[in-house]
């Protein structure tokens, strides 16, 4: 692969002399940009992948000195080689501890010179250790997610998870004793990396550690959150071994683009911060609103719900997308096991919506009105039924408790009949008329909503075949399909992207 280099000199004369050298076009290496100024050079940074600037120290603005120390700082696995017209002693030292490899008047600079220059920097560079490779893309990563740096990971097709670790410094260490402890700490996590999973541990301010996870591979979140916690496991194991210090972890949602990502970890990081690296604070809703929610559920009470939810986004700061998106997450989450329990199709939202893009860009009170209009159009359907219920005869309302009480045990409609103290046939022919359906379906309709309770709280399938009243696999996957469309796993799976 060709090294990539950049030309930044505000002489455009010296950056086409580079750009003609004969060794550029050969393959080894590849100009990748050319800047004269550092905005320009700052510019391309952020966009390109960049091994070796070429910098003129004296330009127009910003000069050389002060884009080597930025460089330093932002993109330290970046070489420098600086080059000028003039011989000063200063300019040089003060470049050099910014980490410039070596300092060329442009009067000696001979393509011959710089090749040379070049290839000593590429062997340099091919003795870097693995942990060498880490510290910085562990530094360029703390820039782009707390500070103003580039994204390091545009261009590769990882899925990306985070879990944010907090130590508990139980001893008294200094200044340098903790930094050393904090590099031991994140080698711990990124020891941990495979083939096919690479771990970047981002040490935040004094016991706060950010764990980057990508997965090259693996699709399925179920399985990378299992992954995830597994990690945690290991890692807390081996820090408690080593340091005798206790951990906790918070477990970052998955999200659909890098800068969601950001989004919410800047905002968990301020929480814990003001919370004195406390990581039990929710970002999302709290207890008291999940119980008001699921009040007018129950109730139901549209007028109310909607109060609540323009409550909730009321109390969201403006600038704040990460809150936005979580608290919407959770609203929806809670309607769909609304929808779950009372036996409604969601089919207002589409299965396969982009959560993130739903929420991109909207304003509170648009994500507020479009909430509220999602609650109004289950709480009324919801209302609908229990209406209907209310129409009911004493009779076929006992036969709808007695069904609903007793639907995992093997019902006859004699045995059903008999506990509720009428005739069999007289009950089979007032029931159908008033309900819309045999006792039979109506049974089944009981045992699948009660099936997808079930699933969705993850129990194992054989155990929901029996507890729901089911006697064999086949009946209960040919009833769960002709019921609901899918068969259980789609179901599950379709839930999800919900």
């Amino acid at each position: 692969m060709a090294v990539k280099m950049l030309v930044v000199d505000d002489e455009k004369v010296f950056r086409n002399y580079i750009k003609s050298m004969e060794f550029i076009g050969r393959g080894e290496y590849e100009l990748v940009g050319e800047a004269g100024n550092v905005e320009e050079a700052l510019h391309i940074l952020a966009r390109k992948e960049v091994d070796i600037i070429i910098l003129d120290i004296s330009m127009p603005g910003r000069n050389g000195v002060e884009f080597s120390k930025l460089v330093a700082g932002k993109y330290p696995q970046i070489s420098m080689i600086v080059v000028s017209g003039y011989d000063d002693y200063d300019f040089v030292r003060e470049t050099l501890k910014n980490g410039a490899r070596d300092y060329i008047l442009k009067s000696r600079l001979t393509e011959e010179l710089l090749y040379n220059e070049l290839n000593e920097i590429g062997k340099r560079r091919k003795d870097r250790t693995l942990w060498d490779i880490k510290k910085e893309l562990r530094h360029r990563a703390d820039e782009w997610i707390f500070g103003d740096g580039g994204n390091p990971f545009t261009s590769d097709n990882s899925k990306k998870a985070v879990l944010i670790e907090t130590v508990d410094f139980v001893k008294k260490y200094s200044h340098t004793g903790k930094e050393n402890i904090a590099e031991g700490i994140c080698k711990i996590f990124e020891m941990l990396s495979t083939d096919k999973m690479d771990i970047l541990a981002i040490h935040h301010e004094e016991n706060v550690f950010v764990i980057l996870v990508r997965f090259y591979e693996e699709k399925s979140e179920k399985k990378m959150k299992e992954i995830l916690e597994y990690n945690h496991i290991i890692g807390s194991d081996s820090i408690k071994s080593l340091y005798e210090m206790k951990t906790s972890v918070w477990y970052c949602p998955f999200f659909f683009s890098d800068n969601a990502l950001k989004s919410y970890v800047l905002h968990r990081v301020e929480i814990m911060d003001n919370s004195n690296g406390s990581i039990n604070n929710q970002l999302s809703l709290t207890i008291h609103q999940q119980k008001r929610i699921l009040s007018v559920i129950e109730q139901p009470n549209i007028k109310e719900a909607i109060d609540i939810i323009k409550d909730i986004y009321g109390q969201i700061p403006e600038e704040n997308a990460s809150l936005c998106f979580m608290v919407t997450k959770e609203l929806i989450e809670l309607l769909e096991k609304a929808t779950v329990e009372y036996g409604i199709e969601l089919d207002f939202i589409s299965k396969n919506y982009d959560l993130f893009e739903y929420t991109k860009g909207k304003k509170r009170l648009a994500l507020s009105e479009n909430i509220s209009g999602l609650y109004r159009n289950v709480l009324r359907e919801i209302k609908s039924r229990q209406d209907s219920l209310q129409n009911y005869s004493i009779i076929v309302t006992n036969a709808i408790d007695y069904l609903q009480e007793n639907f995992y045990k093997n019902i006859s409609l004699s045995k059903m009949a008999a506990d509720i103290g009428v005739n069999s046939s007289y009950l089979s022919r007032v029931f159908h008329t008033e309900t819309g359906n045999t006792v039979t379906e109506y049974l089944k309709k009981i045992r699948i909503e009660e099936a997808k309770k079930l699933i969705l709280n993850k129990i194992p399938l054989k155990t929901v075949v029996f507890q729901c009243g089911f006697n064999s696999y086949g009946i209960f996957f040919k009833t769960f399909k002709d019921y609901t469309g899918k068969t259980p796993g789609e179901f599950l799976k379709d839930s999800k992207n919900i």
